[in-house]
């Protein structure tokens, strides 16, 4: 009995130097990593109230011509309820660019209160269909009618050949330049066959092949023996292996000329 006791009394000082030896530095550093993730979230929480550091300031950069500026304002009030920490930033980036004359946005903040948003605004190139405008890399942006610069040259073509038009529109209209022709009206059919109407009126026939080249064979002839006539001619069709046939006004009657 007595021995017993003296061998529970034996484990007693090793329990208390193994409760000594606990890694007590890590128990602190633990907690103390807690704390700070918890003032951490607390902070957080708060900086993303709506209702701490509000955005009070919308401005807007940017060469504006078309772009209704209280339009765009509208379209992003929703989306900067967020507070300076808070606010979408790709939200409002998304609602500026869907807006029918905004190509491109930048959204940032500025410390305290203010969104900066930088619009660069859609350069028409055309009027695609007259249903909408394409832009000089092709793209079709539908804004309305009214907004639509009076000047542009039209486009028509199949749906999806907006951006071949308007690369063989910049490719002829630099072709014509020199001759001091423009172009009032492009067209392209199902099948491929390109027909002009120049700025004068005329209309310029080239066919589904060798375009440019037949379009150059027009502006030496025009150089030549055209462009003294202009207003007696409707029509001229570069379908052939040399030369041009004309139309003449108004009688409709044809010459041929050898480019």
């Amino acid at each position: 009995m007595f021995a017993r006791a003296s061998q529970a009394q034996a484990v007693v000082p090793g329990a208390r130097r193994a409760w000594l030896r606990l890694p007590w530095r890590w128990l602190a550093a633990g907690l103390l990593a807690l704390l700070i993730a918890a003032l951490l979230v607390g902070l957080l929480a708060r900086l993303t109230d709506p209702g701490t550091l509000p955005i009070t300031r919308i401005r807007v950069e940017g060469r504006i011509a078309h772009l209704d500026e209280a339009m765009l304002r509208r379209a992003v009030a929703g989306r900067v309820q967020g507070g300076f920490f808070g606010v979408d930033v790709a939200a409002v980036r998304a609602a500026v660019e869907a807006l029918p004359w905004v190509d491109r946005a930048r959204v940032r903040r500025i410390w305290p209160d203010t969104l900066q948003i930088r619009v660069t605004e859609q350069v028409p190139l055309a009027i695609w269909n007259d249903t909408g405008l394409v832009n000089r890399r092709g793209g079709v942006f539908r804004p309305q009618a009214a907004t639509w610069p009076a000047d542009l040259p039209r486009l028509y073509g199949p749906a999806g050949r907006s951006d071949w038009l308007a690369a063989r529109y910049r490719e002829f209209a630099a072709i014509l330049e020199p001759a001091g022709l423009g172009i009032a009206a492009l067209r392209v059919d199902a099948r491929g066959a390109v027909r002009l109407r120049l700025a004068n009126g005329i209309e310029v026939v080239l066919g589904r092949e060798a375009r440019s080249a037949r379009l150059a064979r027009f502006v030496r002839v025009w150089r030549k023996a055209l462009a003294a006539e202009a207003a007696r001619i409707a029509r001229v069709d570069l379908r052939y292996g040399s030369g041009l046939a004309v139309q003449w006004k108004p009688n409709g009657t044809q010459t041929r000329h050898e480019g």
